[in-house]
């Protein structure tokens, strides 16, 4: 598929493995190991490496919150809550069309 039609672009970057799990689980600010216990399923390599993927792309920011245990939290972005609006109409048209297999 042409990777600069949009349809393309959406395919070749919401295909990727635990992208849609990790758009919808930072609906909330969330730590590294939040994100970990949540995807199950994903080692720590893979998690940091999409994360990185997202937040150049500009869908997810990475916060470094120094309190007493200085610690990483992860949020969608404007661009991220944008992605989550579609994503959340493909959650609704998978239940409406295959409600058995949307459990």
């Amino acid at each position: 598929m042409n990777h600069n039609c949009p349809i393309g672009k959406a395919t070749q970057f919401l295909g990727s493995k635990w992208t849609l799990e990790l758009i919808y689980y930072l609906q909330e600010r969330r730590r590294f190991c939040e994100l970990q216990e949540r995807v199950g399923g994903v080692n720590p390599s893979t998690l940091s490496q999409r994360l990185k993927v997202l937040e150049r792309e500009g869908v997810v920011q990475r916060l470094v919150v120094p309190d007493s245990q200085r610690h990483v939290e992860y949020f969608l972005t404007d661009k991220g809550q944008d992605l989550l609006s579609v994503f959340t109409s493909l959650v609704n048209w998978v239940s409406n069309w295959y409600p058995e297999e949307a459990l």
